[in-house]
């Protein structure tokens, strides 16, 4: 046997005949796996990012291709670890199907996670103009607060400054100021801190501290204010205060990314040298 043919040898006299029989093997295909329902349950208890929970969704996709939630769940692990690219194909289909729904979880991952602030922005004011301002946020964040975050990255301050004060407004006015995110201030502090109106930015900042007086980044922040304007004994005392504050309860951190202006230990030696 050779390959898929059989060599038969006949022998007569003087003569040597060769017979070639093909005998071909039928070609081993997989079997399709069967979509039941106890096979959907049965990976979908799985953890998110496992090879169970991965098959789950594809497995979805094969009888629904459409999906929109299958290609969402998709994403998130590749999106957690870092893989943008793999996550973003398939987010990026997510969003065609349901742009409101998927629209602020990317815009999330592209200004937290890749600092892609132009294109965070525009998810954003898409986002903004589909669902009348402000519903339903940015993947759990107030619009306005996203909005005016990504126009701080892009030093457009003035329109930072427009959209954090309308978040702290609309915030205050529904539900109350303490139901702001410390965030909220702590950017629009930054905001005028940059704008170099410092005095207006201290303002800003102690309503942080007063509100969330655990919050270390107001204190350091803040310091710096009284530091640009050569106002060291309020300076070293409100630093003073952040070490303290942040000895106890440290800085707000998240596990997949940097937040934005995140304070370390040793940012909190001095205030030398320019913001």
């Amino acid at each position: 046997m050779i390959g898929d043919r059989s060599i038969t040898w006949v022998n007569l006299p003087g003569v040597v005949i060769i017979i070639i029989l093909s005998c071909r093997v039928p070609a081993q295909t997989k079997p399709d796996i069967e979509l039941t329902q106890k096979l959907i349950d049965s990976l979908s208890a799985y953890p998110q990012g496992t090879m169970q929970e991965n098959q789950y969704y594809k497995l979805v996709l094969q009888e629904y291709p459409d999906t929109h939630e299958a290609y969402m769940n998709l994403s998130v692990p590749y999106n957690k670890r870092g893989e943008h690219a793999t996550g973003f194909d398939l987010l990026n289909r997510a969003v065609e199907l349901n742009p409101v729904q998927y629209l602020g979880y990317r815009s999330f991952v592209k200004l937290y996670m890749m600092h892609d602030y132009e294109g965070a922005l525009l998810d954003c004011l898409r986002l903004d103009s589909l669902t009348a301002f402000a519903n339903p946020g940015v993947w759990g964040e107030e619009m306005d607060m996203v909005i005016g975050l990504c126009y701080l990255q892009l030093n457009d301050f003035q329109n930072a400054r427009i959209r954090l004060s309308s978040s702290i407004k609309a915030v205050t006015k529904e539900a109350g100021k303490e139901w702001n995110s410390p965030r909220a201030f702590l950017y629009l502090g930054i905001t005028l801190m940059k704008e170099k109106t410092y005095s207006q930015a201290i303002e800003v900042l102690d309503e942080l501290t007063h509100l969330y007086p655990q919050f270390s980044e107001g204190y350091y922040y803040k310091a710096h204010c009284y530091s640009a304007l050569k106002d060291l004994k309020n300076a070293e005392a409100t630093l003073e205060r952040c070490r303290q504050i942040f000895g106890k309860h440290g800085a707000e951190k998240n596990p997949y990314f940097e937040m934005p202006y995140q304070i370390y230990p040793s940012m909190l030696a001095g205030l030398s040298g320019p913001f």
